[in-house]
């Protein structure tokens, strides 16, 4: 019997009552006094995302089975390195897990995520036999090289104001001596950068609007430059400091460009092996519950 048939089936039972009829017990909240029950959100969930919610209980039951049949377990190196990687993009240890306490999350959470994340990478690559030899990553590595550097950048801080006397103005301050940083968290109307001083770190030459890519690139560290005029308003930036390209080479990012292209070939066999496992499956519905077509 085909997946989606039961799927569909399964969900129409929710579906046929009317929201009224399935319980008016455990009120979660009221509007303007209409009371909306716990059977209301289930129901409304079931009819609005039932198909996808039971398709995927049902990939996640095939999946786990399967990783028991090829005997997968977290590895727990791989879990600790990435876990590792996460946190290194936070100045220390405690930023890092407020963070994940404000995303509703927690340490212990994000590992049994990266945990499930490396078991089913494994499962697909025992079950497919996916591998990347040395030789597959030199022939992409000769191939894209030119594109595999580490381009020039600039790290650059701005100022936004809505009018350009406004600009002018800030402009003869700061060319007095006024600091930039403290100016910016006052004045700027660029709420992604005013809390950090205007800071924007390093922005690489080919991601800058033409306009102020050149501003930027032709001025030295130190200087200030502007008012250029923007569809969104009037910057002033000051540019801190350059990166100079770096070109790639085979024996730095070989490591790297390998994970890459073994994850690129995970991700394009996921779809198939799942198929796989749901066409050798023996999914039966229960018949007093659920008519298939």
């Amino acid at each position: 019997m085909r997946l989606n048939k039961i799927l569909t089936a399964a969900c129409a039972i929710f579906m046929a009552a009317p929201l009224w009829a399935q319980g008016k017990k455990d009120v979660v909240l009221s509007v303007d006094g209409t009371p909306v029950t716990q059977a209301q959100i289930s129901a409304f969930a079931v009819q609005n995302y039932g198909n996808a919610a039971l398709g995927d209980l049902v990939n996640n039951i095939l999946i786990e089975k399967a990783m028991k049949d090829y005997h997968i377990s977290p590895d727990k190196k791989e879990v600790d390195a990435r876990i590792k990687d996460i946190q290194k993009q936070f100045k220390d240890q405690k930023t890092f897990e407020a963070r994940l306490v404000a995303t509703g999350s927690s340490l212990a959470a994000l590992r049994r995520q990266i945990e499930d994340q490396v078991m089913r990478e494994d499962l697909v690559k025992k079950a497919d036999k996916i591998s990347v030899s040395d030789e597959e990553v030199r022939k992409y590595f000769d191939a894209n090289k030119d594109t595999l550097g580490v381009p020039g950048a600039a790290r650059v801080s701005d100022i936004m104001v809505a009018s350009e006397n406004s600009a002018n103005d800030l402009l003869v301050a700061l060319k007095s001596g006024a600091d930039f940083s403290k100016v910016a968290a006052e004045v700027s109307l660029d709420n992604a950068t005013k809390n950090q001083g205007g800071d924007m770190g390093f922005i690489p030459r080919g991601m800058l609007q033409p306009q102020i890519g050149k501003a930027v690139f032709a001025a030295k560290p130190g200087d200030v430059v502007g008012p250029l005029r923007l569809s969104n308003g009037y910057f002033i930036l000051k540019v801190v400091s350059f990166r100079q390209s770096k070109p790639a080479t085979y024996k730095e990012i070989s490591s790297r460009l390998k994970t890459a292209l073994l994850a690129d070939k995970i991700t394009k066999a996921w779809p198939k092996l799942l198929q796989e496992l749901r066409q050798k499956a023996k999914i039966v519905p229960n018949k007093a519950l659920i008519k298939t077509p």
